[in-house]
């Protein structure tokens, strides 16, 4: 029995200790600030705590007196917490606001202070005195639960939908509500009536100047029953975000040349960036742009660029398509192939060399093949050809068989060559005949032997025309 005392008592001992460790593990005590108001007053305290543990804690203040009183921080916090480092002290600023009170008197309000290391709490009473109901209407603090919807970032090009939510605690009605909106960018006034226990919804279209600049604004929505509000004000942060875009303003468009402008708007007068309109090459070559553009290859496109450089939050540029030198080089193709066609002569006489002979490394001997053809729908009559042989080769007088023999062989004095005729009755729509003959060189050539053109004279549709060949090179 002695030992199971003497067992016990240590453990008693140190419950006990505990006890009074977690009981002191921090000190709270509550200072009013203002706790003598008008029934649609608030009262205001500062609740003070010093952390006595040896290691940081978190400490929560939280009422469960709602919702006849309400305990919240301005600006609301929830939940209201207090972080503090060993041995720290620190204070929080509470209002407290009588939700539910409709006479004079003194009311007790119990706030919690909780410590989320021991879980353990302790109760502070506020004494809250209140002078005069007179604020009361028809026996009732005013009470409207108001919520406001609306986007936190706004494009100002777009209309802005704002939501405003009421919900009326009370049985009495309210027949002269006024909402007011008001934030550097928005001012608007809603009168309403709200009716005993009504729930509703108003909602608000605002249009901004499209131009405004990228900002950050506070929305603040008041709710009043006459003059007098009837809420604490509701703050809602907004931005007003920054745009930039471009779009086509016009465009003239004609068979050849259209022209396009352009307009590059941003609410940001200082927005550093490019202004692109895509193009093909053909394009980018027949077009010209004002300011003048560079181009630039992207993903597989092809873009005239600007660097932003703009004036009163915008830019022009303009892109002007002329496919009329373009064209014009297509008229002057065509007109030049139907000029070739019409105009080129319809006798076509080629020259070419066959056999060559090789002596002592040059060339001396060859035979000179003229294929004569009528290229026309037409027949040719009267043809003669003429061939002038240089002075340096010789010509044989006796020809293959089946060729055509010459007309003529002279040679001129002065110049020492030789000419050669061949004469021709006529030449039918597409026909061709071959002349040869044969050369001899005095010497052997090295190098490039050449023979000049021959030529032809001819009758097509009583005209007397001439036509020329090739020039022969025959390299060694």
């Amino acid at each position: 029995m002695n030992l199971v005392k003497k067992s016990i008592l240590p453990i008693l001992i140190l419950i006990i200790y505990s006890s009074i460790a977690y009981a002191a593990s921090f000190d709270v005590d509550a200072v009013p600030i203002n706790n003598r108001i008008i029934i649609d007053e608030f009262a205001t305290f500062q609740i003070n705590i010093k952390n006595n543990l040896d290691k940081k804690d978190e400490y929560r203040i939280y009422t469960l007196d709602f919702p006849t009183w309400d305990v919240r921080t301005d600006p609301i916090a929830n939940p209201i917490t207090l972080e503090l480092e060993p041995g720290e002290e620190g204070s929080v600023e509470v209002v407290v606001d009588p939700l539910k009170i409709k006479d004079i008197g003194t009311y007790q309000v119990n706030v919690n202070v909780r410590s989320k290391l021991t879980n353990k709490f302790t109760s502070v009473p506020l004494k809250v005195s209140i002078l005069s109901t007179e604020s009361l209407i028809q026996g009732y603090v005013p009470t409207v639960v108001t919520g406001v919807t609306l986007p936190k970032k706004i494009d100002p090009r777009e209309e802005i939908t704002i939501k405003i939510s009421l919900n009326n605690q009370n049985i009495i009605a309210y027949p002269d509500l006024v909402i007011t909106l008001e934030s550097n960018l928005i001012k608007e006034t809603i009168n309403n009536v709200l009716g005993p226990k009504e729930d509703k919804t108003l909602e608000l279209k605002v249009s901004l100047d499209p131009l405004t600049k990228p900002q950050e604004d506070n929305l603040v929505v008041s709710v009043f029953k006459g003059d007098r509000s009837i809420i604490r004000p509701i703050v809602r942060k907004i931005e007003i975000v920054e745009y930039a875009g471009q779009e086509l303003s016009s465009e003239r468009k004609g068979i050849l040349l259209t022209k396009s402008v352009y307009n590059f708007v941003s609410n940001n007068n200082e927005y550093d960036g490019l202004i692109k309109v895509e193009t093909t090459l053909l394009s980018s070559i027949f077009s010209s742009t004002n300011p003048k553009a560079k181009t630039l290859k992207e993903n597989g496109k092809r873009y005239f660029v600007w660097e932003v450089e703009l004036e009163n939050n915008s830019m022009q540029v303009t892109v002007t398509k002329n496919f009329l030198p373009l064209f014009a080089v297509i008229l002057l193709l065509i007109a030049a192939v139907i000029a070739y066609y019409v105009l080129r002569s319809p006798l076509v006489i080629r020259k070419e060399a066959s056999n060559i002979v090789k002596s002592e490394g040059g060339i001396s001997e060859m035979t000179v093949v003229l294929h004569i053809k009528n290229r026309s729908k037409d027949k040719l009559k009267e043809i003669e050809i003429t061939e002038f042989i240089p002075a340096l080769v010789s010509i044989e007088k006796e020809v293959s068989i089946g060729s055509l023999q010459p007309t003529k062989i002279l040679r001129h004095e002065k110049k020492k060559n030789t000419i050669v005729k061949w004469s021709l009755d006529h030449l039918d729509a597409s026909e061709e005949r071959v002349l040869s003959y044969n050369i001899k060189t005095k010497l052997s050539i090295l190098g490039t032997f050449s023979l000049p053109t021959a030529t032809a004279s001819f009758k097509s549709k009583n005209k007397v025309l001439t036509s020329t060949s090739n020039r022969l090179s025959v390299d060694n």
